[in-house]
């Protein structure tokens, strides 16, 4: 993601600025800091890249000017962002009916399409921040084995196409004293890049289960009638219909005419599994049976069934079906000469 800031000068005209860059740790590489300058504030940025496709960010800073950050994404990101103190109101270009405001207490799960974003903090008090991006190949990674238990946020936000682009809740203790912990992390070298994983995936392991915690409390206040079963039949067969470009959870509940928690709740009892975890069960198998057809090859077909990162859908195909997609389409072959 290519990233500048702004502020505003006198006239209120906003103006580039550079921040200074310098490794933290020439034994990680791919570990970053960005200095704020010291007209604009002191503080810093902190990046460190925990793997391919995931990343752990500190925010750390006390401005003397309203700060903008501006960023372009040139492929979508998900993120979990925990704020322990401050406040910063994010825009998207793509859509602006979706900014939100993180205040400090919160936690955030979000969904950042390809666009132009921004996020604007003020100067009433410091901000410390600590958020997870991932991209969304690697978030589904987590989730794939677990597709008919996980929330119905974290499902909505990894089909890639989701009603909200963001949900929040308070922070916990238990997430409050794990994102301090990062942010004090004592130690160095391949330790800390370790340790900063671990409480990485602690983060959002908290997170998951808030979100099922939440789940379980508003099931309780529904009933699953003879017409309910119909609705949730009806937005199964949208699912199928629409592998490759499946429509939006939200668009989904208007269209079978269901408010959009109880649809997943529908849904969930009349298929056993999420909307999510239908839509990748339909996925995987429509792609075996166009491999058995032996006309398209393995990109062909993870792009008709609607899978965008390669990688992702031969992870998903072998976990699924036992074989990586290259080497079933191989024994499909060999069975037609």
């Amino acid at each position: 993601m290519n990233v500048k800031m702004s502020i505003k000068n006198k006239e209120g005209i906003f103006e580039d600025i550079q921040l200074s860059y310098k490794p933290t740790n020439q034994k990680i590489p791919l570990e970053t800091c960005w200095n704020l300058p010291k007209e604009i504030g002191t503080g810093s940025f902190q990046k460190t890249m925990l793997r391919n496709g995931f990343e752990l960010c500190i925010m750390d800073f006390k401005l003397l000017e309203p700060l903008i950050v501006k960023g372009e994404l040139d492929s979508p990101v998900i993120g979990l962002n925990f704020s322990l103190s401050g406040s910063i109101r994010n825009r998207m270009q793509y859509s602006t009916s979706d900014d939100w405001v993180t205040d400090s207490g919160q936690s955030n799960l979000y969904y950042s399409p390809v666009s132009n974003t921004s996020g604007k903090a003020a100067t009433k008090e410091p901000v410390l921040a600590v958020a997870i991006q991932m991209e969304p190949w690697f978030f589904n990674t987590i989730l794939e084995k677990e597709t008919d238990r996980i929330p119905d946020d974290f499902g909505d936000i990894a089909s890639g196409s989701p009603s909200r682009y963001q949900y929040t809740n308070a922070i916990t203790t238990l997430m409050q004293a794990v994102a301090y912990q990062i942010i004090n992390c004592p130690y160095h070298g391949l330790t800390r890049q370790l340790y900063l994983e671990s409480k990485a995936y602690e983060l959002i392991a908290y997170k998951l289960e808030q979100s099922l915690s939440s789940k379980k409390r508003y099931q309780k206040t529904f009933a699953l009638r003879s017409n309910d079963v119909e609705r949730a039949h009806h937005a199964g067969e949208l699912v199928r219909r629409n592998l490759e470009n499946p429509p939006r959870l939200l668009d989904l509940a208007k269209i079978v005419g269901l408010p959009h928690p109880k649809l997943n709740f529908c849904f969930r009892e009349v298929y056993g599994t999420t909307v999510f975890g239908y839509l990748r069960e339909m996925r995987l198998n429509k792609a075996k049976s166009l491999l058995d057809e032996g006309r398209m090859n393995v990109t062909e077909v993870a792009y008709a069934v609607g899978y965008s990162s390669l990688s992702h859908f031969a992870r998903a195909f072998k976990d699924y079906h036992g074989a990586a997609p290259g080497n079933y389409l191989r024994e499909v072959s060999q069975r037609w000469r």
